[in-house]
């Protein structure tokens, strides 16, 4: 089973190349697949299949979400974000059930988790077939989100390792995931310490770590909103780098209808990186702030750089 980013026009997809028996009518695979392509579920990106020579291809389209692997680069999850994504997570695994399908084919690895910032939602992908341990998944997401997490976070960190080792057990299902959820929250409530906002949990950055950031050289542009594109390096030997739509007129190219054939410029100076907008239909954008063509603009450790509808995290 192949499964990689493609993208087409303004949108980005994930391209799953199934198996044979998904198009056998008397498979479980094939009632699955049925099931996600003709209902709305609630955290699940709904597909579109493909027949090819006799397999079927999924594209899950990923618009409007940000990769989760690549989210963390603009801050550190803290407990709270992390029991936003557990908790629905437990939520997405319970209405699977509804439907009759397998939690063990929901895709848990993070560079194809998906984050909708504006409804502060999880959203993933379920393929058919994929057949890895749901019990597996967890605990590899959990060992990920460790390396990564803000241990300045105490009880974050508490109910971090007691959900890792609730899952590790030998005994451990789904309700006993969604037992653990409740009883933590009745204990926040209890202790006075209910988080009333997400919001705060996912936005907010301390000025320690911000300042640490800005203490550091610019090495990269990172791509938030696609994981078919690659990374934009800012090294010592790049002075100039044009970043649009055309292939033979830009070094760092963005194969989308939104972007122009020479959009924006990158310019390494020796008193910082600048970006300029080169007169593009629908802009490059600092920190969400519109540029003036032809005008350069420096960026900093922390920035969002956005050429048209593309952001990037600077890092």
């Amino acid at each position: 089973m192949e499964m990689y980013y493609v993208s087409k026009g303004i949108n980005n997809y994930i391209q799953v190349n199934g198996e044979q028996d998904l198009m056998e009518k008397s498979s479980p695979q094939c009632y699955r697949l049925k099931m996600i392509e003709n209902n709305d579920i609630a955290g699940i990106i709904r597909p579109v299949c493909i027949e090819i020579d006799g397999r079927l291809t999924l594209k899950y389209n990923t618009c409007s979400c940000y990769v989760l692997d690549r989210l963390f680069l603009k801050f550190r999850p803290d407990g709270g974000f992390l029991k936003i994504i557990m908790s629905q997570l437990e939520g997405l695994l319970y209405r699977l059930r509804e439907y009759l399908l397998e939690p063990d084919d929901v895709v848990l690895k993070p560079e194809y988790m998906f984050y909708n910032w504006s409804e502060k939602s999880l959203r993933l992908i379920y393929i058919p077939g994929y057949g890895i341990s749901i019990k597996t998944q967890l605990k590899s997401f959990l060992e990920y989100i460790m390396k990564i997490f803000d241990h300045r976070d105490e009880e974050g960190v508490k109910y971090m390792y007691g959900m890792y080792d609730l899952i590790c057990e030998d005994t451990f299902s789904i309700d006993d995931f969604k037992y653990s959820l409740e009883s933590n929250d009745k204990a926040e409530i209890d202790k006075g310490e209910c988080n009333n906002t997400q919001v705060e949990s996912t936005q907010t950055i301390s000025k320690e770590i911000m300042q640490q950031q800005n203490d550091k050289t610019i090495t990269k542009l990172v791509p938030l909103t696609s994981g078919a594109l690659k990374e934009i390096v800012v090294s010592k030997y790049d002075e100039m780098i044009l970043v649009g739509r055309g292939k033979r007129e830009t070094d760092y190219r963005i194969p989308t209808t939104q972007i122009s054939r020479v959009h924006a410029c990158i310019y390494l100076r020796s008193n910082g990186i600048f970006v300029e907008d080169r007169e593009s239909t629908n802009g490059t954008f600092i920190n969400s702030v519109r540029l003036e063509p032809l005008k350069q603009e420096q960026i900093r450790v922390g920035d969002l750089v956005n050429f048209a509808n593309e952001e990037f995290f600077v890092v």
